[in-house]
């Protein structure tokens, strides 16, 4: 029994910038004046920095709107809002993660897939079926610093075969490829060239399924709640009637969530791909610029990009600027796969001119990193050859060009 291969969903358009913020806020003053079929009690803030309070009566995916505590009714467009806050606050989390190819990542109480369908069940919420070609990963053991980097740098490597993610002793992760046939209560049935097996969940880190398209573009909507998922979402409804918002989250796929359990919600600039972030400077070696001169050196040394990844090569520095509000980088590093004579190769990521992270890559596997920003504005990324520093100078063209690093999904995150 095999499965077709899968697509990616297709892209959505942004959204302009909106923060809409609904934390547990020190303070917070209750409103008992309304009656019990009001919405959530909030306070806003406008672009223009004008504050109000009073209970939700509508959201769309233009417009809110406000009954105030003067009684008065008023309504904005979503684009003229700062941010709202309510009452809320984060719980223990259940361990598994379900990834979608539109970016959401749900804490789930179980998962059980069949055929083609996943079903998802979300604690204090309704549970749903989502088709197996808009999955992007299940991870069954909570985040561990220990193993995050390596189950990223796994995530994150495009591949035509689905894998399963095993956890040996010791922390370490080996992924084998074949096809996911079926996730059970104990254990997930996986067809390994011809042979089935069912490998016990309590054995697993996780399933990958196949990668066959681009990486989807980021959703205008991102809602979480406080059991810590991040749901990735093409527009958001206040349902006044169960007291919920409904979430549209591409391809058919829709949820409801209880007010009581929201705690953010965003509207677009929460993922930066570095592909798409402003670069500050790239420059290539000075004897390359003799070499060849400075117009063919930069175009054929300079930073290629596809689907949100980008090709970095040896002693060539990519140089970007890192608003304001993001808090961490996020990658999988590896040697290019056009590359066909592997040589070692030191990766480095500086930020403000200071090294924070460095890599000698020693083979082909990709290698994932985690990295708090702090208060850096310009992020570099540096290949060089193993001790040597990056004035160290490539012999021939063909060093260079034989040198390639891809930054997978290299991204930053609020």
């Amino acid at each position: 029994m095999t499965r077709s291969i899968r697509n990616l969903i297709s892209p959505a358009a942004l959204f302009a910038i909106l923060v809409v913020v609904l934390p547990k806020t020190a303070g917070f003053s209750q409103d008992t004046s309304a009656g019990t079929d009001s919405g959530p009690l909030i306070q806003l803030e406008t672009l223009e920095s004008d504050s109000y309070s009073g209970h939700l009566s509508n959201l769309t995916g233009s417009t809110l709107s406000v009954t105030l505590s003067d009684g008065q009714s008023k309504q904005w467009e979503l684009t003229e809002v700062s941010q709202i806050q309510l009452e809320g606050s984060a719980r223990t989390s259940p361990p598994t993660r379900v990834v979608l190819r539109g970016g959401s990542e749900i804490a789930s109480a179980a998962t059980s897939m069949k055929e083609e369908d996943l079903l998802i069940r979300s604690v204090g919420q309704p549970s749903f079926n989502v088709s197996i070609r808009a999955v992007q990963s299940v991870r069954f053991r909570a985040p561990s610093a220990t193993t995050d980097v390596n189950w990223l740098a796994l995530v994150e490597e495009p591949q035509r075969r689905d894998r399963l993610v095993i956890r040996r002793d010791g922390d370490a992760l080996d992924a084998i490829e074949g096809t996911i046939l079926e996730i059970k209560r104990d254990s997930v049935s996986f067809d390994l060239s011809g042979n089935v097996v069912d490998a016990p969940l309590n054995k697993l880190e996780g399933v990958i399924f196949s990668t066959t398209s681009d990486r989807e573009s980021e959703k205008p909507l991102r809602v979480r709640d406080q059991w810590g998922s991040l749901w990735m979402a093409e527009q958001a409804n206040w349902n006044p009637t169960e007291r919920s918002l409904q979430l549209d989250l591409g391809e058919g796929i829709t949820h409801s969530i209880p007010v009581e359990q929201l705690l953010d919600i965003r509207l677009s600039g929460g993922i930066l791909y570095l592909s798409d972030a402003e670069v500050a400077q790239q420059s290539q070696l000075e004897s390359l610029n003799a070499l060849v001169g400075e117009d063919l050196a930069s175009t054929w040394f300079a930073t290629e990009t596809h689907s949100k990844n980008l090709t970095t090569v040896l002693s060539s520095d990519h140089v970007v600027r890192i608003p304001e509000g993001y808090q961490k980088l996020v990658a999988a590093v590896r040697v290019a796969s056009d590359v066909d004579q592997f040589a070692p190769l030191k990766v480095s990521v500086l930020m403000d001119d200071r090294t924070v992270w460095s890599l000698d890559i020693q083979d082909r596997k990709p290698h994932g990193l985690i990295l708090p920003l702090e208060d850096a504005r310009r992020l570099t990324l540096r290949i060089t050859q193993p001790d040597a520093d990056s004035t160290t100078s490539p012999q021939t063209i063909a060093d260079a060009l034989g040198h390639r690093v891809e930054w997978l999904g290299a991204r930053l995150l609020k």
